[in-house]
């Protein structure tokens, strides 16, 4: 669906971490991505920086809005708005090494269409999204929908 097209093609991104100590950048190949790193706090680092599972939770949001205005785009279901928010939760025991459990994600959806159409659109995008797909591997993916009126202009 990328560029409107449709068949095979690929996307490839690039990101690049400088460490030292307790911290460091990740940048992207991009050159929009840019932002300092640390360990976190709960594992004994310094944290006042971003983190492997915020930048997950921020590719995991950023993937599903991309996916589900792709979908609806195709579908021609006008999104006057829409906000998403996601969360991961890393575990880990004595027995179980450190593994990302949940990704759960919560979408605000103003538009016009009919409730129902979108909540399927919301669901057929969580189906989608390649990094809802990547994480489900070992970890459980929730989907939280709300749907409210497109606010008149």
């Amino acid at each position: 669906m990328a560029g409107g097209k449709s068949g095979a093609g690929k996307i490839e991104a690039a990101a690049t971490i400088t460490w030292s100590g307790w911290g460091g950048e990740v940048t992207g190949k991009s050159g929009r991505l840019n932002a300092k790193t640390a360990t976190q706090t709960e594992l004994g680092g310094p944290g006042q920086a971003t983190n492997p599972e915020e930048l997950l939770a921020a590719a995991l949001a950023n993937c599903y809005t991309s996916t589900i205005t792709a979908h609806a785009r195709a579908k021609k279901i006008d999104l006057a708005s829409l906000e998403t928010s996601a969360r991961t939760r890393l575990v880990w025991d004595a027995t179980t090494p450190h593994h990302i459990a949940e990704g759960a994600l919560s979408v605000v959806i103003r538009s016009s269409a009919p409730e129902k159409t979108l909540r399927d659109l919301a669901e057929e995008a969580r189906a989608h999204c390649p990094i809802c797909n990547v994480l489900a591997a070992t970890a459980k993916v929730t989907l939280s929908v709300t749907v409210e009126p497109a606010k008149s202009a």
